[in-house]
């Protein structure tokens, strides 16, 4: 059985000549394979000590009752790792190697969680009103960090992932990824449960940087191609190429001038950002709604990841074959399901389900969206393309929680989450 499975693991990762990888990638892909799946292994167990869906409002409500401040969690993670990318586009697009700019910056991301158990443990000397202030101080820093390092770790992945194997590497790392999260899940449900308050937080905080830090040891390890030229070359179309400049602002114009298709993948992507507002409180309305305590969150950090590796184990096997489009399509299918149970659910064993399709509408947009900010543009733009595609609609994610922490301190959370 254990053989069976090795060798369809092994055939799975196989190249074959007519998938037209170049040899300097194809001779390290096992190696990379193993080390970034690694690498999201040990990423994704610390995530569930501060899953920015479901620990960290459920931590946030423990100092506010303000939606606004709670909804604001998972909006500064996920727009600080969008806004900054465009600004350093031109560096990416200019650099020969990328993999050491990249483990700087990785570096540079995980130092602010080194605080997030000191801040923890510091409540009962500081008080909540002071914690809320550091606690968003620290979600920015968590987040523009975070968008610093975006870009480089995306073309490090682009070109060491050759794009006939790209869904599949996606899929298969973040099953293992999802594994490991539910163990973390397990471990700070525990910790949540027995320490008394604000103990049980910064332990789990602490316990999460040690695995974050091993994780950057394993991502250390990638092995890139040597680049076949430095810049890119000029395109024969009227995209030139981007000038070694900090922020190319005639270059981002051209390409939202002549690319029709671009354009449209910005407004759809920057739609459902405000359609993705519900998530930061899906977490805290149920606690709050069914009288829960706050070792739940880790329960639902739990499902969210089995789910998923449900849902990376699906798009990871079906995604080279129907494309990253039709992915996110029938992953906003599985948000919008999930809204609908929410709105309705009336005991929590139902809307344990909310969850389990957050799940697999996260995994899917995870591995769909990977892809196709990839393979929208042509490959000497693609630092220029991601780095727009994730900067210009990343704003959207920052007005989310405005909007619905209006509609929860205005009318309620079925409200907000019907607008959603």
């Amino acid at each position: 059985m254990a053989n069976r499975l090795r060798n369809r693991i092994l055939n799975l990762f196989r190249i074959r000549p007519e998938d037209n990888v170049p040899a300097s990638v194809a001779q390290h892909f096992r190696h990379n394979v193993i080390i970034n799946t690694l690498d999201v292994s040990f990423f994704f167990m610390a995530d569930s000590f501060w899953n920015i869906n479901t620990i960290m409002p459920v931590f946030a409500a423990t100092l506010t009752d303000n939606p606004f401040i709670i909804g604001l969690m998972p909006a500064i993670a996920n727009a600080g790792w969008f806004l900054p990318q465009m600004f350093i586009a031109s560096r990416v697009s200019h650099t020969q190697k990328i993999l050491p700019l990249s483990i700087r910056l990785g570096a540079f991301e995980r130092l602010p969680y080194l605080f997030f158990a000191v801040l923890a443990l510091a409540i009962p000397h500081i008080g909540k009103s002071t914690a809320v202030i550091l606690l968003i101080l620290l979600m920015s820093w968590r987040g523009i960090a975070s968008g610093m390092s975006a870009l480089p770790w995306q073309e490090v992945m682009a070109r060491v992932i050759p794009l006939s194997h790209r869904a599949r590497f996606f899929g298969f790392s973040r099953v293992f990824g999802q594994g490991a999260g539910i163990l973390g899940s397990i471990l700070s449900g525990l910790i949540l449960a027995n320490l008394s308050y604000p103990h049980n937080y910064a332990l789990g905080f602490g316990i999460a940087v040690i695995l974050l830090w091993l994780s950057f040891a394993f991502y250390a390890q990638n092995r890139e191609p040597e680049p076949e030229q430095l810049n890119p070359p000029t395109s024969n179309h009227t995209l030139s190429t981007p000038k070694k400049s900090v922020i190319d602002f005639s270059m981002f114009g051209r390409i939202l001038k002549n690319d029709g298709n671009f354009r449209i993948y910005l407004f759809a992507r920057s739609i459902s950002f405000i359609g993705n507002m519900a998530s930061a409180f899906i977490a805290v309305y149920a606690i709050q709604t069914f009288q829960l305590q706050d070792e739940q969150a880790a329960i639902f950090t739990g499902i969210i990841l089995a789910s998923g590796i449900l849902g990376y184990a699906i798009w990871g096997a079906v995604g080279d074959h129907i494309g990253p489009k039709n992915m996110m399509v029938l992953s906003f299918i599985c948000w919008f399901a999930a809204l609908l149970v929410a709105i309705f659910s009336k005991s929590i064993w139902f809307y344990y389900l909310v969850f389990a399709l957050f799940g697999l509408y996260q995994s899917g947009i995870g591995v769909g969206d990977s892809m196709l900010i990839m393979e929208l543009g042509e490959e000497s733009l693609r630092p220029t393309y991601l780095g727009m595609g994730r900067t210009l609609t990343g704003s959207f994610l920052l007005l989310a929680p405005v909007l619905a922490g209006s509609l929860v301190a205005r009318y309620d959370y079925s409200v907000m989450f019907i607008v959603s």
